[in-house]
């Protein structure tokens, strides 16, 4: 009979300890799969952090506006206006460099994008832009890497008309003002003039006389010059529309952006603000 409960009490214990075990491991397997979903979720946001597009990341100032894409550059430039300040533009470039600057001229889109160079030795730094025209057959002005090797003062081109400020890039193809019918300031070809944005040139890059005397003056031999063909691509600094030069207006023969003394564009008469007296404040001074 003792011997019958033994093992009653030996089966019952057995049957306690195995379920005990399985309790445990239950709740071991339980905790480790907890503690493996978030680890899970840890490494997945991780991962999505590390994803989100370098858009949507905050930026701080100029300098990491100058280090993003050109596409980014783009979007803040306008959004932020940090590439319209100058003094932010300037204190990221290097003007000590030996070839401070380079230009990019988009063919498709006709302008030019002058390019500061970081203090890492790459010009990444976009510091102005120019409205241009280029060839009217597009095939006339060549897409590639050139220099510019000469300049001049004022060049007469090859249909016979002058140009100011000319710079060569390769073989005849230049970097000059609209052209003029004689080599004097006042014959510009207004309605050249007129063109600028769109082809227009016989292979040449033409700019208004401000622009390409910027480049005359600060883009010393050597300078690289890019010309390529990108359509849709908008500027990275803001460009206004040019005013067209009416055909009835007396200073159209003068670039209105040319710094020559005598420009009648820069002699703006001054308006006269003074209050006219009537004849009882007159009478009233008398007295």
């Amino acid at each position: 009979m003792i011997n019958k409960y033994k093992q009653q009490i030996c089966l019952g214990a057995f049957t306690i300890i195995i379920v005990t075990i399985f309790i445990i491991m239950m709740i071991r397997t339980n905790n480790s799969r907890i503690i493996d979903f978030n680890q899970t979720s840890v490494t997945t946001t991780a991962v999505v952090e590390s994803t989100i597009p370098e858009t949507e990341m905050e930026t701080i100032g100029a300098e990491t506006e100058a280090k993003l894409p050109k596409k980014r550059q783009k979007k803040n430039a306008s959004k932020t206006g940090e590439f319209d300040n100058i003094k932010n533009i300037e204190r990221l470039i290097d003007f000590s460099a030996k070839h401070p600057y380079m230009i990019r001229v988009n063919r498709a889109e006709n302008f030019v994008t002058v390019y500061g160079m970081d203090y890492e030795g790459k010009h990444t730094i976009p510091y102005k832009t120019f409205w241009c025209s280029t060839g009217l057959d597009p095939e006339s002005t060549p897409l590639g890497q050139f220099k510019i090797s000469e300049r001049y003062d004022w060049r007469i081109m090859v249909d016979g008309s002058y140009a100011q400020y000319a710079v060569r890039i390769y073989g005849p193809i230049m970097l000059h003002s609209i052209p003029y019918t004689n080599g004097k300031h006042d014959a510009l070809e207004y309605w050249e003039y007129n063109k600028l944005g769109k082809p227009a040139s016989l292979g040449c890059v033409r700019l208004r006389v401000k622009d390409i005397k910027w480049i005359y003056d600060n883009c010393n031999d050597g300078t690289k010059v890019t010309i390529y063909s990108e359509p849709d691509e908008e500027p990275e600094i803001a460009l206004p529309k040019i005013k067209k030069i009416k055909k009835s207006n007396k200073n159209k023969n003068w670039d209105p952006t040319d710094p020559a003394k005598g420009n009648p564009w820069k002699n703006k008469k001054k308006t006269n603000t003074r209050k006219k007296t009537t004849t009882k404040e007159q009478e009233s001074n008398k007295k």
